[in-house]
């Protein structure tokens, strides 16, 4: 009964997460004030990066906090040294990337911490670090990846629904459609790196060479 408890209350506060993005993005997008990485100037980064704090990072900061004030270790959601050397080797590749780029304005340097903070360390940190490890501990590896990507596939559907003006009906659509790639089995390989390595830092670079690359490669 207690492992179920902990299953549905991380699976609980990691849809909170999503829904709470799904929220804010959409009032943003409502308002006019949402602003893409291609609109990205002096003026307006530093709105940028506190909105991006608040949709994006809150939940880290919350889940965070409470290890904190529970006096527990942060290796319970991955964050250790383990693994040194290739965590080292996946940083040096990212800083690579970025300069092999050139482009340092404040749109380019925002747009290497945007892949490696906002997205791929928000999202390990929520969907590997705290609810695969916390499904994982009360279940198995399999179940683990299985009810995380879930969430995670969901999750890559809100943006473009959102920009595309897309009703809820949408939503559901295209969430149907990420499950599998963006969710399942993109969960399974972070999910791998992680448990491999011994710490979230080698799925959150990996995960931000891969997203990065799209910008850096064009």
């Amino acid at each position: 009964m207690k492992s179920k408890k902990i299953v549905f209350g991380a699976v609980g506060l990691t849809f909170l997460y999503g829904l709470f993005f799904y929220i804010c993005a959409s009032f943003l997008w409502s308002k006019g004030w949402f602003i893409s990485l291609n609109d990205i100037t002096p003026q307006n980064v530093g709105f940028k990066f506190f909105m991006d704090a608040v949709v994006n990072l809150s939940f880290v900061f919350v889940i965070l906090g409470l290890i904190w004030m529970n006096k527990k270790s942060l290796a319970i959601v991955g964050i250790t040294n383990q693994s040194r050397l290739v965590t080292l080797l996946l940083l040096a590749v990212y800083v690579i990337m970025f300069l092999a780029h050139g482009d340092f304005t404040i749109k380019g340097i925002y747009l290497a911490y945007f892949y490696l903070v906002v997205v791929a360390f928000a999202e390990e940190f929520m969907f590997r670090g705290f609810l695969f490890t916390q499904i994982e501990q009360q279940s198995n590896f399999l179940t683990g990846i299985v009810i995380s990507g879930l969430l995670f596939g969901a999750m890559h559907s809100i943006m473009p629904t959102i920009i595309s003006n897309g009703s809820f009906a949408d939503l559901i659509a295209k969430i149907s459609n990420d499950l599998l790639g963006q969710g399942i089995l993109g969960s399974a390989l972070f999910a791998f790196a992680y448990k491999k390595s011994g710490t979230l830092f080698v799925p959150v670079l990996i995960h931000a060479i891969l997203d990065y690359s799209g910008v850096v490669f064009g």
